[in-house]
């Protein structure tokens, strides 16, 4: 009987040190992938030692990198408001970067189920730049391996919502099993560096994986009615503006009708479709503020309308009130 006690300690002791180690290796990829794309990396990363890869004592950076990465750096495939000319390079070190945070403070974290906020943003972030990846079409970079690797990111996104789903939950067994998921998925992202390129384009995704839009810590679920040619052509998972029609006081103490965007780059979460001609309804992902500023505008206002954004804008601008009377100047 002692000696099955002594086993069980033994095994219960072993598993969290297994996870640390398997968190470490994981980081590790992450960080020499992330490096190997620096214009500036240490000559140390061709040739980094390791104890993570069984029969190896060093990483070398593979050679067909090494020589790509100037293009790589010089190709510019994005541009945004907020981070300006990316180059393809630093699209890709955008998802490794936050694979190698959430394997950092995965394997630190001794409460996990009290991390929801931190693993929520760690999944909304990667989210982001996955759909940054993919909307800058780069299924040909790393020589051809560019399919592969968003295949394996959007894999990573769904075990993503897995694992934030679990700890939503508290539910500790699913988190482990999916944390130990999330590290062996981005082990295998840093794994396809190292295969042939023919090998690599053979695990291209059919279909991409849609992330879930759910409800976040910190955040409040509104719903409002929508007129149904406007929740007809509106989907769970889109971002959108909302538009907000109502009569205010301008100049001269005149009253008149204009048109504000009260919220922009809102998520929504649900949408009901409306049957017949009834109105349909939407759920929106606002922060307190937000969501009363969409309460005031259910009591107030006139109209209001949803505009969709493509996917993956996200950018916040300052917009002009519209109103006929700025019109017809």
């Amino acid at each position: 009987m002692k000696y099955i006690l002594l086993v069980l300690i033994s095994a219960a002791l072993a598993a969290p040190a297994a996870a640390a180690a398997g968190a470490d290796c994981a980081a590790q990829d992450m960080q020499l992938f992330y490096y190997y794309l620096n214009a500036d990396r240490d000559a140390k990363v061709h040739d980094y030692p390791t104890a993570c890869h069984p029969g190896k004592t060093s990483m070398q950076m593979p050679g067909w990198l090494d020589k790509a990465l100037p293009a790589m750096l010089e190709r510019k495939v994005w541009k945004s408001p907020e981070d300006g000319e990316l180059s393809e390079a630093a699209v890709w070190q955008t998802p490794v970067s936050i694979l190698y945070e959430f394997n950092s403070t995965a394997g630190k974290a001794e409460k996990p189920l009290a991390m929801e906020a931190e693993f929520s943003d760690l999944r909304i972030r990667f989210n982001m730049s996955v759909d940054r990846v993919a909307r800058a079409k780069l299924e040909g970079s790393f020589e051809g391996r560019g399919g592969a690797m968003l295949a394996s990111l959007d894999g990573i996104a769904r075990t993503f919502d897995e694992l934030t789903g679990a700890v939503a939950k508290g539910d500790q067994k699913g988190y482990d099993a999916k944390a130990a998921e999330l590290m062996k998925r981005s082990r295998g992202l840093f794994s396809l560096l190292f295969e042939a390129p023919e090998k690599a384009a053979a695990k291209k995704a059919a279909t991409r994986y849609t992330p879930e839009a759910r409800l976040l810590p910190g955040y409040r679920g509104v719903s409002l009615p929508l007129a149904g040619s406007q929740a007809l052509f509106v989907e769970k998972g889109d971002r959108v503006d909302m538009l907000v029609t109502f009569e205010a006081i301008m100049t001269n103490d005149v009253k008149e009708k204009i048109t504000a965007t009260i919220l922009q780059n809102v998520l929504v979460t649900a949408v009901v479709k409306p049957a017949g001609s009834e109105p349909g309804v939407v759920q929106l992902l606002c922060n307190p503020n937000e969501a009363q500023y969409a309460a005031l505008s259910l009591a107030q206002a006139s109209n209001i309308n949803l505009t969709r954004r493509a996917p993956g804008d996200t950018a916040l601008r300052a917009m002009e009130i519209a109103s006929f009377g700025k019109l017809l100047k």
